[in-house]
């Protein structure tokens, strides 16, 4: 059995496959393989993603498909009009998108609840803010960086997505480098407490682990 599970771009694989260590390897020892594929932005996963979740079930009905977009920006992305302001519509226009080439495709109804629509709120760098001793380890500052971040971490303005807050971060304490992600977030989700974030991201990312677990573990969803 695998578990494909795709994201917008290389530093969501990376620093995903950091973070998530222990439930990709358990699903190893389990037989489950856990991988993550990068698309190249949201206006792939929204346009192409479906198509692709329909034809590799179709081929091998047992396998599970993720997609995990950022939910921001909601108000457009390249490729067209957005057609969503929230994470309940981003999720039905995802389902309706892979339900018409689920049929085209003849898929069973058994399989079509494999496809499993979840996302990053607002973008991977919330998860950072989740982790903020390895932040700062990062960053070398034993500054507690009170009141730079909302909390809880997913709820950050739109404006000022996560990204930006910890660009800024990077701009104050570090000067040079500046903050890439496909380096500093790998680096610091890798030294992440993993219970941590995902106890403070309960909204878009615990959903999203309780599942992986539970697949990696079982088979099957919660």
């Amino acid at each position: 059995m695998k578990v494909i599970v795709y994201v917008e771009g290389p530093s969501d694989k990376s620093a995903l496959e950091a973070l998530l260590k222990p439930i990709i390897e358990e699903g190893r020892r389990n037989g489950r393989g856990i991988s993550f594929s990068p698309q190249g932005g949201k206006a792939q996963i929204l346009n192409d993603v479906p198509r692709k979740a329909a034809e590799h079930l179709k081929q091998h009905p047992q396998d599970w498909v993720f997609v995990l977009p950022d939910l921001y920006p909601m108000a457009y992305y390249d490729g067209g009009p957005n057609e969503h302001r929230s994470f309940p519509a981003l999720r039905q226009l995802l389902q309706d998108k892979f339900k018409r080439w689920a049929d085209k495709f003849g898929l069973s109804v058994e399989t079509l609840d494999h496809f499993r629509v979840h996302c990053l709120k607002h973008d991977l760098e919330a998860l950072l803010l989740a982790a903020p001793d390895a932040l700062r380890a990062r960053l070398k500052t034993k500054d507690k960086l009170h009141g730079h971040w909302r909390m809880p971490v997913e709820d950050q303005n739109d404006n000022k997505p996560p990204k930006r807050v910890v660009e800024a971060l990077f701009e104050k304490y570090r000067e040079k480098p500046k903050y890439i992600d496909t380096i500093d977030a790998v680096w610091i989700l890798g030294r992440a407490v993993f219970s941590d974030v995902e106890s403070a991201c309960p909204q878009n990312f615990a959903p999203l682990v309780r599942e992986l677990r539970s697949i990696a573990a079982d088979g099957a969803l919660p």
